[in-house]
């Protein structure tokens, strides 16, 4: 399966510091990532794990590297560091521009201007890159859609839950849908509307880990992407392999490994 949306750098934390190369040993590699059938796409969020995110994709062939500048970690000195982003992607192999987006939910929503900044850099970056994105967009769908239309690029619009209507706006842009744990959740009633609405066309698999967890549990681990495959097969009626199937042609379409 391919997790389009995962923070990988998080289960090294134990064996980096201070933004130094990440020390491999036997004991820090998880067994799945030791199966070569699984694919990630290795989101960052901000300046200071892009390296160990470089680190981990070049450790693994079958990770995927996003770079990117997340919403909630914008600042008006960060804004000077995206212009670092054309230098990495000259000299590493980077897939996707990603994590990035608008988050105008009321913790953040003070920093608007600074995150639109960012965001209309970003995307232009990846345009001019050919290179898609991975968008974390909350409570301010109307500026990202104004954006979009402006800069259009491939990509994802990552754990999106809102209104059919307005993910329509985004499917219509050519946009895939990403869909994670909360999907599993009981009260999650919208989101599993938008995978029933959309259908496997529209949506790729990720795990957001480890920042989204299955109910009932107290952490997240990559293997919670069987789950998630596992409730889209049954709110669409139809087999796991025909999920796993769909959703992997999908992201790979976007992200374009090899």
């Amino acid at each position: 399966m391919f997790d389009t949306h995962c923070h990988l750098d998080k289960l090294f934390d134990h064996f980096q510091s201070n933004n130094l190369k990440i020390n491999f040993t036997s004991s820090s590699i998880p067994q799945i990532l030791k199966d070569s059938s699984h694919y990630y796409l290795s989101v960052s969020t901000s300046v200071s794990d892009w390296q160990a995110v470089l680190d981990i994709s070049s450790r693994f062939e079958q990770v995927y590297a996003a770079l990117g500048l997340h919403p909630w970690f914008v600042t008006t000195d960060s804004l000077t560091t995206i212009d670092q982003l054309h230098n990495l992607l000259s000299s590493n192999q980077v897939h996707a521009i990603g994590e990035i987006g608008l988050d105008f939910s009321y913790e953040y929503k003070n920093n608007a201007q600074n995150q639109l900044e960012a965001f209309s850099k970003q995307l232009t970056i990846a345009r001019k890159s050919d290179l898609p994105v991975s968008m974390h967009l909350v409570k301010s769908h109307n500026e990202a859609l104004h954006e979009l239309k402006k800069i259009p690029v491939n990509g994802v619009v990552h754990g999106l839950g809102t209104s059919v209507e307005m993910a329509q706006h985004y499917v219509d842009l050519g946009l895939k849908i990403g869909v994670n744990g909360v999907v599993v959740r009981e009260n999650a009633a919208r989101y599993q509307q938008l995978v029933k609405y959309f259908g496997l066309e529209h949506i790729v698999l990720e795990t957001d880990y480890p920042n989204v967890k299955l109910p009932g549990l107290i952490t997240s681990q990559l293997e919670d992407i069987n789950i998630v495959a596992n409730t889209v097969a049954s709110l669409l009626n139809t087999s796991i392999e025909d999920v796993i199937m769909s959703t992997d042609h999908n992201a790979k379409q976007i992200f374009n490994p090899g």
